[in-house]
């Protein structure tokens, strides 16, 4: 350990050799609503870690998509329903959580593309 003096300047201290920018951004912030709220060390330690890996997962999520080199970038969100009404909104939104890939189900795509004039290709890399 550093030092006693200010434990937030070695947590701080202590995330930059470790390369976790969101450990130093929470910290403080995290130690003054622990103390107002009576947490545990334990709570205390498990909040500033979850804040480091939930941003570690997003943005690892992020680099992957970029990295696949996708044409472009679409997202569920973007999806106009209006083109294709036929098309289930509560099964895309069910598709879209990926609960079958951890179930080890399959999906299969049947039919003319999703979006008369674009290429199938294209919708089905739409993250």
């Amino acid at each position: 350990m550093m030092g006693a003096v200010d434990p937030l300047k070695d947590i701080e201290h202590y995330a930059q050799v470790m390369k976790a920018p969101r450990i130093r951004e929470s910290a403080a912030r995290l130690a003054e609503q622990a103390r107002s709220d009576g947490w545990s060390h334990e709570d205390y330690l498990a909040a500033v870690l979850s804040r480091e890996v939930t941003a570690r997962e997003s943005s690892g999520t992020q680099n992957r998509i970029r990295l696949a080199g996708f044409p472009t970038r679409k997202s569920l969100e973007e999806f106009n329903f209006d083109y294709q009404p036929s098309l289930s909104r509560e099964m895309v939104a069910y598709l879209g959580t990926g609960v079958f890939l951890t179930q080890a189900r399959n999906v299969v795509l049947l039919g003319p593309g999703v979006i008369d004039g674009l290429a199938q290709d294209r919708d089905l890399c739409a993250g």
